[in-house]
């Protein structure tokens, strides 16, 4: 029954026969023939033909559905036994955004990878809601991002935190009582933001400051939205951008104020153009967490993968 699995499972991914065998190293009519056999022998049609992209029928899904249980179990079986290998040979696939992928995950990456050069590590960059689906297909093994994971899913392991700072070109003016609190991105590398001593400032006396900010899909966008309704103010949105680092290079041209975390500030050249403000409101403080599938198996070199994760960034940030 499950001889041609790995055909129709193709198939079904693929979207169409011809893309299928393309992927399979096979001829079309082969794989129609293949297909053909295994259908008449269930007695039942696994595809809707006519439509496009292909269609399971009813029959079909249910046998895709036992298919990735059986594929599920090999990868199982198959993680087990290089586990007995005592990690001198694995694979990670790890997720992240475009701020982790660039600034936090590298070295990470490479210093982990001296430790345990038989362990490949891939890695796969898409925004989080998609990391947290191919999270939960099992996809990817790993995601280290923003703590902003479904608890019923997945489980987040807490790494260090960072701050969502205000920044206002210095083009744009704003009042004396506001300005003086403004940190250069020098000082926001020297943590002067996290000083009990530095003063927070409201949105207030900001509320008409032509804003730059994400899009829904990003998790700053929620604690924006958020910091607004705290402040009960309505935003004055010149431009929205998928990426912090987007908008951070637009707010350096003059262009609003955005909403940034220190981490970006910090791991960027400095922004002359710019000064940064500590809100005083309880939103700005989030997490970032390495993550997994609670439902799925997760192999001894994921394990080692969070453990030495935990203990790198307990070293760098603290």
């Amino acid at each position: 029954m499950f001889k041609n699995m790995n055909y129709v499972y193709e198939i079904y991914k693929s979207g169409s026969f011809s893309k299928a065998a393309e992927n399979l190293y096979i001829t079309q009519p082969a794989l129609s023939i293949a297909i053909r056999k295994l259908e008449h022998n269930l007695g039942q049609s696994l595809f809707e033909r006519g439509k496009s992209p292909l269609r399971l029928t009813d029959a079909g899904q249910m046998y895709i559905e036992k298919v990735e249980k059986i594929m599920a179990m090999e990868k199982e079986c198959t993680d087990y036994f290089q586990e007995l290998n005592e990690l001198k040979v694995g694979k990670i696939i790890i997720g992240g955004a475009i701020i982790s992928m660039t600034y936090l995950l590298p070295e990470l990456i490479v210093e982990f990878s001296k430790k345990y050069p038989g362990i490949k590590i891939a890695a796969k960059e898409a925004s989080l809601p998609i990391l947290k689906n191919m999270l939960a297909d099992g996809a990817i093994d790993l995601i280290l991002d923003t703590d902003w994971f479904e608890e019923d899913v997945f489980s987040s392991i807490p790494l260090f935190s960072n701050q969502i700072l205000l920044a206002i070109p210095t083009s744009i003016k704003i009042s004396k009582k506001v300005s003086k609190y403004g940190m250069t991105s020098a000082q926001i590398k020297n943590n002067q933001h996290l000083s009990a001593s530095q003063s927070a400032v409201d949105l207030y006396g900001l509320k008409d400051l032509p804003f730059l900010l994400l899009e829904p899909t990003n998790e700053i966008f929620r604690r924006t939205k958020a910091i607004f309704n705290y402040y009960q103010i309505t935003p004055f949105v010149k431009m929205s951008f998928n990426q912090q680092m987007t908008s951070f290079e637009f707010a350096s041209k003059g262009l609003g104020a955005v909403f940034i975390s220190d981490t970006l500030v910090k791991y960027s050249p400095n922004a002359e153009n710019l000064r940064f403000y500590k809100l005083n409101c309880p939103m700005p403080k989030r997490g970032v967490s390495i993550a997994y599938n609670k439902i799925q198996y997760l192999s001894n070199a994921s394990k080692r993968f969070i453990d030495y994760t935990i203990k790198f960034y307990k070293n760098k940030f603290h």
